[in-house]
């Protein structure tokens, strides 16, 4: 099994070809609400990216020492704007890539996300979804899951006690209500409050 620690030397390691090769990306799931809720342990990393075929052609290229990559789906997923995956080698820690459209949520989230130092040393820093971003999308998920996720609710649950007033209330309303979660985040917001 994974730690923590091992997971986000791996993120560190993605993030730093993707900034090499000028890919706009932020770090979302769980790793995310772990940084603004309540810890847990994640055997994986998920990232969110805008980038073109051509930019994941490179990057497969970039990343083929360290991890088991699928050059072809890499692009096919960058043309296709879906999801993918890569293997880091050892440790076994995979990273999910989510290829978004660059537009509506997507690009308001991306151009949020924060600079986040995630170690000892000052390299060590990952661009994150926001709070408020990081509860939108969990949200989003926990609805595409059929609302059964018990870890996306405690995720949801945890950002939003952590964070409370801080939070920016009418960002997440517009966006939910765009998103088409507006029920549970007023259903997340009153439970966090009572608990």
């Amino acid at each position: 099994m994974n730690s923590a620690s091992e997971t986000l030397v791996v993120a560190l390691r993605f993030a730093r070809e993707l900034e090499r090769l000028a890919i706009p990306y932020l770090l979302g799931g769980s790793l995310a609400s772990a940084t603004h809720g309540e810890p847990r342990a994640t055997l994986d990393a998920d990232f969110a990216v805008h980038m073109t075929a051509s930019q994941a052609a490179q990057l497969a290229s970039a990343l083929e020492t360290d991890f088991y990559v699928d050059r072809e789906a890499l692009v096919e997923a960058a043309t296709l704007k879906r999801p993918a995956n890569v293997m880091h080698k050892r440790p076994f820690v995979k990273v999910d890539v989510h290829v978004r459209h660059a537009e509506g949520h997507s690009r308001e989230e991306m151009q949020r996300a924060v600079r986040v130092l995630v170690g000892a040393s000052a390299q060590d820093v990952l661009r994150i979804s926001t709070a408020e971003d990081t509860v939108l999308q969990k949200l989003h998920w926990y609805r595409m899951g059929e609302e059964v996720s018990d870890r996306q609710w405690r995720d949801i649950l945890g950002v939003l006690k952590r964070n409370g007033r801080k939070l920016d209330h009418a960002y997440m309303q517009r966006w939910a209500r765009e998103l088409g979660v507006l029920d549970l985040l007023e259903r997340a917001i009153a439970q966090a409050t009572f608990e």
